[in-house]
């Protein structure tokens, strides 16, 4: 794979959003929209993307999706972020590791996320990863 695809000396902050405007965070979110954990503290800058890896904010067993339930949903919202990208060439896509984090109780990252992100994503020069 390409090398430009990947960043991983950048920690994202809240200074680093505010001071690369034209650049857009894209983290592991949940259908509610609510929450501060993990990456998702940074969900109330103008430059985050929420990617769809939890269903609720909260720690529950159901809160969180299986890799069979979860195969459907990742191809919807995939197709959304490709639009998004699509949508704004001039922005630059920072993926970071979705659903590897507190949404990752059943494995969704490894078992449905990362065998597909970089193949899905990997055609677009305005996307890198952070890892």
């Amino acid at each position: 794979m390409n090398r430009r695809l990947f960043m991983t000396e950048v920690f994202i902050t809240k200074a680093y959003l505010r001071s690369h405007p034209d650049e857009i965070f894209v983290f592991g979110d949940n259908c509610k929209r609510r929450g501060n954990g993990g990456a998702a503290k940074l969900r109330n800058e103008p430059n985050t993307y929420g990617f769809i890896t939890k269903k609720k904010p909260t720690h529950s067993d159901g809160d969180y999706y299986k890799p069979g339930e979860y195969k459907l949903k990742y191809v919807v919202e995939m197709a959304k972020l490709i639009r998004q990208i699509m949508d704004n060439p001039n922005k630059i896509y920072l993926i970071s590791k979705l659903g590897a984090g507190l949404a990752n109780r059943y494995n969704i990252f490894q078992d449905v996320i990362e065998p597909d992100i970089k193949k899905s994503l990997a055609s677009f020069k305005n996307v890198r990863f952070l890892w």
